[in-house]
């Protein structure tokens, strides 16, 4: 079967990203146990359906990223295996080090397989996340002198102070991993 890694490399999905990341990090595993992984290790960040899941591994193999093995177990049908394969490093080292503006869910994610790249690349990615809040607070406070307070207004307002106070704090959130990144761990 050819493999299509350019096509591949172009269009890294964050489920085939964040798949290649738990492969890369935790080695080889069948997909029952990589659905384990995410609901123990990153849920809070990244949990797709599990469907999407089991989906994107025949495609990871398919396009070169990743390679599959079968396992004999006693008495019960045989496990599919899938390790990253060097084209799924490459891919993945390059999904790591694009900056995207307003990709939230992304950031989240590779700030939180950070160790797999490069530190003066996070800090990119955390200043890409703050000028998107930045942007995003600025429109929010722009709305609210226009809110009346009365009417739909006055619920309106309630999700108006929620998304200028979630911003606010992940601005300063922000900033302290910045901090953080720059020290380095301890």
């Amino acid at each position: 079967m050819p493999v299509r890694q350019d096509v591949a490399v172009a269009k890294l999905t964050t489920t085939e990203a964040a798949v290649l990341a738990l492969l890369a990090i935790e080695g080889e595993h069948s997909a029952y146990e990589l659905v384990k992984l995410v609901e123990q290790a990153i849920a809070h960040v990244w949990s797709p359906a599990r469907s999407g899941l089991y989906a994107v591994l025949p495609r990871l193999v398919a396009d070169g990223l990743a390679s599959c093995r079968a396992r004999a177990r006693r008495g019960r049908r045989e496990a599919q295996l899938y390790a990253i394969s060097a084209a799924g490093r490459h891919a993945l080292e390059a999904w790591l080090r694009t900056v995207e503006p307003g990709a939230r869910d992304s950031f989240f994610l590779k700030l939180f397989v950070g160790k797999l790249g490069e530190p003066e690349t996070l800090l990119e990615h955390v200043a890409q996340f703050r000028a998107d809040t930045a942007e995003r607070l600025a429109v929010l406070r722009a709305i609210e002198p226009t809110n009346t307070n009365r009417g739909h207004d006055w619920y309106h307002r309630h999700m108006l102070r929620y998304g200028i106070e979630r911003a606010e704090h992940e601005l300063a959130w922000a900033d302290g991993v910045a901090r953080d990144l720059l020290r380095g761990p301890r």
